[in-house]
């Protein structure tokens, strides 16, 4: 890709973010590498201008959507009967019903967002995972081996899931006896993936302004490896 100044980083940014609820679509968000000026990494740029410029609290303005259907969709005849040219998709699968650990049992996966032709354009949770250690449901973002995409990106495709979300209701689909259940955002990412290699650098604290927005949002990274679940 071209390189652009710090400038011209920030001045994108702005005018991305005037559409919120796509700011995780646009292209900015996955520029990769450092400007041509200043030699800063972009998505360490625009994750600092995101926290310091309050984009973060429009991020928190994004409307939910109440699906009148089931969160809770039954994959079985789907995969069964269609095999999906997406090795992602046949990723999540095979962790449903596995434990990550801290994110506990995978519980589901492609969970769908929209409600009705209305919503064109909403995507889908890749995987919720429950840990009732601590009662917590994870809505996760998966990044596969291959995936180029940045930890940026991700994180912000996540949260627009997670404020699109009817809690409330994905609650109720899943855990039709329980009420109080905490929920947060997350990714999972696995080795040669660019994201992956990315949260490596935010744990050797070499991206804290993606890390200070991730804070900021209160979204949680995690690894696996492919090898756990063939």
């Amino acid at each position: 890709m071209a390189k652009y100044s710090e400038d011209k980083t920030k001045k994108q940014l702005d005018i991305d973010a005037k559409k919120i609820n796509n700011l995780y679509k646009s292209a900015c968000v996955n520029w990769q590498g450092i400007t041509s000026d200043t030699n800063a990494k972009y998505t360490e740029i625009i994750s600092q201008e995101l926290v310091d410029k309050r984009i973060t609290d429009q991020l928190k303005t994004i409307k939910q959507v109440t699906r009148n259907r089931s969160y809770n969709v039954n994959h079985s005849n789907h995969f069964n009967n269609v095999i999906s040219n997406r090795e992602e998709e046949h990723f999540a699968k095979k962790l449903q019903g596995k434990t990550l650990e801290d994110l506990g049992k995978i519980i589901n996966y492609q969970i769908p967002l929209k409600n009705g032709i209305t919503n064109k354009g909403l995507g889908k949770i890749d995987l919720i995972s429950f840990n009732k250690s601590d009662n917590t449901l994870y809505l996760i973002e998966l990044k596969y081996q291959g995936n180029k995409e940045t930890l940026l990106r991700a994180s912000l495709e996540i949260f627009t899931y997670f404020m699109v979300v009817d809690k409330c209701k994905l609650i109720k689909d899943f855990f039709p006896n329980k009420t109080e259940v905490r929920i947060i955002p997350a990714v999972l990412v696995v080795p040669k993936c660019n994201a992956y290699n990315e949260l490596l650098e935010v744990e050797s604290k070499k991206r804290p302004q993606l890390e200070h927005l991730a804070n900021e949002l209160g979204i949680k990274f995690f690894k696996t490896t492919i090898e756990r679940f063939l």
